[in-house]
């Protein structure tokens, strides 16, 4: 049995030793193809801009989360990476906004998405940047004038109009009424705020006591519905072009609230953000007018992309509609922020 066992193991060796060349040479070959085999090519890149009126406004939040969102799905789908820039000025200015689309352009981006401060002032780096071959949309607030290829938001003058009708439901033909509004020129907000006075116009007995600009800072709305409502103790009705004043805590406006609350005073507001559904819900609010938040930044990334990609076109003006909220439907209306799904139509307001 020794010498048995002797006699096979030389070729138990060999056998093993093949084995291991064996093995070596198929990884040698398998390197050989692997370093042969072309790399892949990184993807393409698009760098589309998104570009708000201001970075202090939370109204712009949701907009800039629908964009990023959009981002990610172009990226995760489709044959290009999306990069996606967000930018504004600090605070609602149509100077530095001006700054803000040059230096885009400056840097070569694929597209532009921007609501504008200034119809007039964001005209000339909308054409800049169309000249140098870079296509433009705004959204929420437009620069009809410029050469934008297509502006994305609800009708602000049919908005304005509704909120007049809805007011004047509330308040009836009679009663000294005030408006809250923005930047002064912003032409989204010019457009709610004529809507309204045409409206109102067809009513001798109601009279516009004042017009307060707020230039989208909360302290300054705040401010300007207090000193409204010392100087005319026997205002009726408030109409809100955007919700600045509305962002301060409870109790920052004691005039309003009082008033409201004594049943006296009616207020119709634009937007209608979580915030402001509360204040419905509290009857603090009569009703709101909504516009499509997510789809300012969702939407529009979608449409820059295919603008970029297939040079499809669109029309001059995309209507998203509006949502008008009041008592009977806000509980709607907050289950549809909770739940994200802004896709069901709200029950008759």
């Amino acid at each position: 049995m020794h010498h048995t066992q002797t006699a096979v193991a030389p070729a138990s060796r060999q056998l093993r030793s093949f084995g291991a060349i064996r093995v070596l040479m198929i990884g040698l070959v398998a390197l050989l193809a692997a370093c042969a085999a072309p790399a892949t090519p990184p993807r393409p890149k698009l760098t589309l801009a998104w570009v708000t009126k201001s970075l202090g406004n939370p109204v712009f939040d949701h907009g800039y989360r629908g964009a990023q969102q959009k981002a990610l799905e172009l990226s995760r789908d489709g044959p290009y990476e999306v990069e996606l820039i967000t930018v504004g000025p600090i605070a609602a200015d149509a100077v530095e906004q001006t700054r803000v689309l040059d230096d885009l352009i400056a840097r070569r981006v694929d597209g532009i998405a921007v609501s504008c401060n200034d119809p007039t002032a964001c005209s000339d780096p909308i054409d800049r940047a169309v000249a140098a071959g870079i296509p433009v949309m705004t959204w929420d607030s437009d620069a009809p004038e410029s050469d934008r290829f297509t502006f994305l938001s609800i009708d602000n003058y049919a908005a304005g109009r509704k909120a007049a009708e809805l007011l004047i439901q509330a308040i009836g033909p009679t009663g000294a009424v005030a408006i809250i509004t923005g930047v002064p020129g912003g032409l989204n907000l010019e457009q709610r705020v004529s809507g309204f006075r045409d409206v109102i116009a067809g009513y001798p007995e109601i009279t516009i006591v004042a017009e307060v600009a707020t230039n989208e800072d909360i302290s300054r709305g705040v401010q300007g519905v207090e000193d409204v409502m010392q100087a005319h103790p026997e205002l009726r009705g408030w109409f809100f072009a955007g919700m600045w004043p509305l962002f301060a805590d409870r109790g920052a406006m004691p005039l309003w609230e009082q008033a409201t609350r004594s049943g006296r005073l009616k207020t119709v507001s634009f937007d209608t953000l979580p915030l402001q559904l509360e204040l419905v819900r509290d009857g603090y609010l009569t009703a709101l007018i909504g516009q499509k938040y997510w789809g300012w930044g969702y939407d529009s990334i979608q449409i820059l992309y295919d603008k970029v990609t297939e040079r499809r076109q669109f029309p001059p003006f995309i209507d998203t509609g509006m949502d008008i909220v009041t008592a009977r439907n806000v509980e709607a209306m907050l289950r549809a922020w909770e739940t994200n799904d802004f896709q069901t139509p709200l029950p008759p307001p």
